[in-house]
């Protein structure tokens, strides 16, 4: 599987913290992964925030639109620090010989660390890891590694998984555990594109399931299964644009959902109607157990609010057929 991409180095210090704290993307501090102590000391890290550490994906570095798309909206509220682990020459290479290893071995280092930055003024209380991809699956391994160091002592309190990575994780032995709800107090999770690129499964202490939470999502073009293409990721890259979209302060209408055992009874309408719909990213509760299904439009703004409750024909969602979204992103030179 993706035999044809070059290997990957193993130097788990290639990865830095990246500290952004704008108005642009391109205003940022980058630290070695073991120099925490100045990450700590920086003048524009604000210890009394929460602060919200962001792992990407297969293949990505900080460069790619979904970094700039998740920094651009945390930049635009004024109560979180983000930190981006740039990971990308570890998530390079071959994905089952480099980048889940890589992962695997990257997640505990990221523990050890984490538990240092404790012990020195990160407030573990205000500390929110949410990774997409395989960046979904290593913050469950950072979550377990600092129940385990700890002996159960500390515990990460949220962990969010943006369509956490499938291959490898879920119908394979001997590669360790799939991310689920234990490794964290709270662990909500976004499908999109479950059974392909995603989490065929529940894996968390809440999970959304947005138009069914498999391909296609609405607006994405039909599949070429072109591996590792554009329109092959469409579906699976939804989840950190509507996590996105639930960050920024610039959508007052938010991803509302109700509890339903699967798409077809949602479709159905067989669930509770005297039910309040709850939030589904950024602002979900921490106190929700169980499945939650919502329909989406199909190009941005994605939240339907209320009316995404009710399910109706795709083919009438706004944007349905439109893929090429424009994002107000600021590139870097």
């Amino acid at each position: 599987m993706l035999c044809c991409l070059k290997d990957s180095k193993a130097d788990l210090t290639t990865a830095k913290f990246i500290l952004y704290y704008g108005p642009s993307v391109a205003d940022s501090d980058i630290y070695d992964l073991h120099d925490s102590k100045s990450l700590l000391e920086d003048e524009h890290l604000d210890l009394k925030k929460n602060t919200v550490l962001y792992l990407h994906g297969y293949l990505e570095d900080p460069d790619v639109e979904s970094i700039h798309v998740i920094a651009e909206a945390y930049l635009e509220r004024k109560d979180t620090n983000l930190i981006v682990l740039d990971w990308g020459e570890l998530a390079d290479g071959n994905y089952i010989f480099d980048a889940v290893v890589n992962a695997k071995q990257l997640g505990p280092e990221l523990a050890k660390v984490l538990l240092e930055m404790f012990d020195h003024g990160l407030d573990i209380e205000k500390l929110h890891i949410v990774g997409h991809s395989l960046g979904g699956q290593m913050a469950g391994i950072i979550g377990r590694e600092i129940i385990k160091r700890t002996k159960g002592e500390k515990k990460i309190k949220r962990i969010s998984a943006l369509d956490p990575a499938f291959p490898l994780f879920y119908l394979t032995a001997g590669l360790g555990s799939h991310l689920n709800k234990r490794d964290a107090e709270f662990v909500d999770v976004i499908h999109t594109d479950a059974w392909l690129y995603g989490a065929p499964s529940s894996t968390g202490t809440a999970d959304f399931w947005p138009n069914g939470g498999k391909t296609l999502q609405p607006g994405c073009p039909k599949r070429n299964y072109k591996m590792l293409s554009d329109n092959d990721l469409s579906s699976h890259r939804r989840s950190w644009w509507y996590w996105a979209e639930s960050v920024s302060d610039r959508f007052p209408i938010q991803f509302e959902a109700v509890p339903c055992k699967n798409w077809n009874d949602f479709k159905d309408k067989k669930y509770d109607e005297t039910f309040t719909p709850v939030v589904m990213g950024h602002h979900c509760p921490t106190n929700l157990r169980g499945d939650f299904y919502l329909q989406t439009n199909g190009a941005t703004p994605f939240a339907r609010g209320k009316e995404g409750t009710v399910y109706v024909d795709p083919k009438d969602l706004l944007g349905t057929h439109i893929y090429e979204i424009q994002a107000s992103t600021t590139k870097l030179d």
